[in-house]
């Protein structure tokens, strides 16, 4: 979404879309990009846990 903001600047405003459950492919795709990522088990989880949420 775009709305004009003061002075005629333009503004995005992104739509939320809750993650309280999500889809098995978006669960999927967060898997691979944290297993190729090469990072510690214990990062892994906290942005797990934040791309989740």
């Amino acid at each position: 979404m775009t709305e004009l903001g003061a002075g005629g600047a333009l503004r995005l405003r992104a739509r939320e879309v809750p993650l309280s459950n999500p889809s098995s492919s978006y669960t999927a795709a967060v898997e691979r990009c944290l297993t190729g990522a090469g990072i510690a088990k214990s990062s892994a989880r906290i942005y797990r846990i934040s791309l989740t949420t």
